[in-house]
């Protein structure tokens, strides 16, 4: 047997390992911690997609209205992020899979690895690939009705630009999940089409900011006409333009990470971001639509917005003019104010409330019957 000289530094020194064919070959400690890190950091990365896209699921399951889930977007928004929440699991079962065993890692060998394994890769990458087709129908439809004011011809130029941008990032993850299921299946690795993978990250991200930037234009131009009008009230138009420019400029953010060597892996988190986005921006805007309250203007209308939304009883509800029905302290006073109805004829029994309440800063009680002779 070889033997290695002695290292400087222990952490990163050399061993040797004996290959499949009973060769020898050398690895070192830098890689396997190298992995080490690699796994944690993956892992990480997509628990927090797991958790987040099962949070906002059960939040659109239970938020949304009955009459609203046959709705061709929830559907969507809902299959988005149940396809999200699978690949992320699948993610994971990865790193326990013989895939990701250090030895087979060193040594590239991975013939014990079983077709079950091997097909639940498959499945991981087919799934992607439907994801990116749900996100750009989903996107799609939005468009759609943004620009469902727009004339005819507007309208076609619109939806050509948008759809042949997603044709593109589609037919690329396509050939991505061909080629990455094929390599699966024969134990390879993507190491030689790592342009085509870049490729398809950059026109993923490129359609996601086209679709976004345009009903964001398209809202931001509406908005302006509404100022205009002085139709400045805080409404559902508003909702979607904040979250068409956060869609637009967040995932764009994590896809750009791609090209880092720190942390490359956190680039998935960009379809889990328009995941949450999607459903998300449709949950708040549908909350101002339905409450006139909220989405109404004036120099006060932050406050009543928080009031409305925290601040909110059944009783009020109920009797919008409880506070209404009794007077402030010292209202009746002797009887014979002119806040009065009854003047000098009021005369309080108890203190039981009997009275008839009216839209007015007073209400009448209970008190003795005026005889004829003492009318007026």
């Amino acid at each position: 047997m070889s033997t290695l000289p002695r290292p400087d530094n222990p952490y990163t020194q050399d061993f040797v390992l004996y290959g499949p064919d009973g060769n020898q070959f050398n690895a070192s400690m830098a890689q396997v911690d190298y992995f080490r890190q690699y796994g944690i950091r993956v892992a990480i990365n997509w628990a927090t997609q797991i958790g987040a896209s099962v949070t906002l699921l059960l939040v659109l399951l239970l938020l949304t209205r009955r009459e609203k889930r046959n709705s061709s977007i929830f559907i969507i928004n809902g299959l988005c992020l149940v396809l999200n929440t699978i690949r992320s699991i699948l993610q994971c079962v990865w790193l326990t899979s013989p895939f990701y065993e250090p030895y087979a890692l060193l040594s590239s060998d991975f013939s014990h690895v079983t077709n079950t394994e091997r097909g639940t890769m498959v499945v991981s990458s087919t799934i992607t690939l439907l994801l990116v087709i749900a996100i750009m129908a989903s996107l799609s439809f939005q468009v759609w009705v943004a620009c469902v004011t727009a004339s005819p011809l507007q309208k076609l130029i619109i939806m050509g630009i948008t759809s042949v941008v997603a044709l593109v990032a589609v037919g690329y993850r396509f050939a991505i999940t061909v080629i990455s299921n094929a390599q699966t299946m024969k134990d390879g690795d993507m190491t030689e089409y790592s342009p085509i993978v870049k490729h398809a990250t950059i026109t993923f991200a490129v359609a996601v900011w086209v679709y976004c930037a345009v009903f964001t234009c398209k809202l931001g131009h509406a908005l302006l006409e509404r100022k205009r009008l002085r139709m400045t009230q805080f409404g559902p138009m508003q909702i979607i333009f904040i979250m068409g420019c956060q869609t637009m400029v967040i995932p764009a953010i994590f896809t750009s990470l791609t090209f880092t060597e720190r942390v490359p892996e956190i680039s998935s988190q960009s379809m889990t971001i328009i995941c949450i986005f999607l459903p998300l921006s449709a949950m708040w805007a549908g909350l101002f639509a339905s409450d006139t309250n909220v989405a109404s203007g004036g120099p006060d209308a932050h406050q009543r917005l928080f009031k409305d939304e925290f601040f909110r009883s059944s009783t009020a509800s109920t009797n919008p003019y409880a506070d209404k029905c009794h007077p402030q302290h010292g209202t009746f006073g002797n009887g014979k104010g002119r806040e009065s109805p009854m003047g000098h004829h009021y005369h309080q029994r108890d203190s039981t409330d009997h009275g008839i309440y009216m839209q007015k800063d007073w209400h009448v009680e209970t008190g003795e019957p005026s005889e004829p002779s003492r009318q007026v």
